[in-house]
């Protein structure tokens, strides 16, 4: 092994029985773990509503939403249907709870004004792929070691699962279906690929397959995975575009007009471009 492979070898400290094990524990959402994301929800809600910041990371934090994504992307990889299945089962009952508790928070609170926390969250870009692929290859690879590392809570605010649910909970409750459909898709991104990242550094591991799974439903499995990142992605591609086009435009606006206003001695209030 060569110096700059020992460097960046990450086979050494991986424990597989112990990753399959852990994971396959986290992905049950029961008991306490229900109460978990109900409070994170509910954290993340009011963290929106109030343009906390300190508060949402609090939310991202203790959320439990990152195990069944991982389980996700695990199960695919060693060929386990009823790790997929638990997986996908309570990755969608979190969801759904965690839309209901935000919709029934922004249905009661008072304010309910778009905050800029909000609209953060409303317009996912390329660049929100590259932080859920790169941040779930974190995620897996501190999993799999043998000792504990501090890794996850890092993930778990950089990718922010938690936050987006709330935002779309938030289109709901008000009727801002844009607002929903963009926080969903922010959401989407997040899932899919921290997967994806889960599914490609587990078989770079060479994690143990199941038995008694034949080579077509793992090709199989294999294209329907690289089919859903291809068509999550193209559109993410469309909304940098649009962003980066976004900003030129206001970067002209300011040259050419506000520039010349302000030169006259004259005070810009706000400005809004559409």
């Amino acid at each position: 092994m060569t110096f700059l492979q020992k460097i960046f070898s990450i086979h050494e400290g991986t424990d597989k029985e112990k990753t399959i094990r852990d994971v396959s524990e986290g992905v049950n959402l029961r008991g306490y773990n229900i109460w978990i994301l109900i409070c994170s929800a509910m954290l993340a809600s009011i963290g929106l509503d109030t343009n906390s910041t300190a508060v949402i990371i609090g939310a991202m934090l203790i959320s439990p939403l990152m195990s069944p994504i991982l389980g996700v992307g695990l199960s695919i990889a060693i060929h386990d249907k009823e790790l997929l299945f638990r997986s996908v089962r309570n990755l969608s009952i979190a969801v759904v709870l965690s839309l209901a508790t935000s919709v029934f928070f922004f249905l009661l609170t008072p304010l309910r004004d778009v905050t800029s926390e909000i609209q953060a969250r409303t317009y996912p870009t390329l660049l929100d792929v590259l932080i859920a692929l790169f941040g779930g290859i974190a995620g897996i690879v501190s999993a799999s070691r043998s000792e504990k590392t501090t890794a996850i809570p890092g993930v778990a605010i950089a990718t922010a699962l938690m936050p987006p649910l709330c935002t779309a909970g938030y289109g709901i409750a008000t009727s801002q279906w844009s607002y929903f459909f963009g926080a969903f898709y922010l959401f989407f991104i997040n899932a899919v690929f921290i997967s994806l990242a889960t599914f490609l550094i587990t078989k770079y591991l060479k994690f143990h397959e199941k038995e008694y799974v034949d080579q077509r439903l793992q090709k199989l499995y294999s294209r329907w995975f690289t089919a859903l990142a291809i068509i999550v992605i193209l559109p993410s591609i469309y909304f940098l575009y649009t962003v980066y086009k976004k900003e030129s435009a206001r970067k002209q606006l300011q040259v050419l007009v506000l520039d010349q206003i302000q030169s006259g001695g004259n005070e810009i209030l706000k400005w809004e471009l559409q």
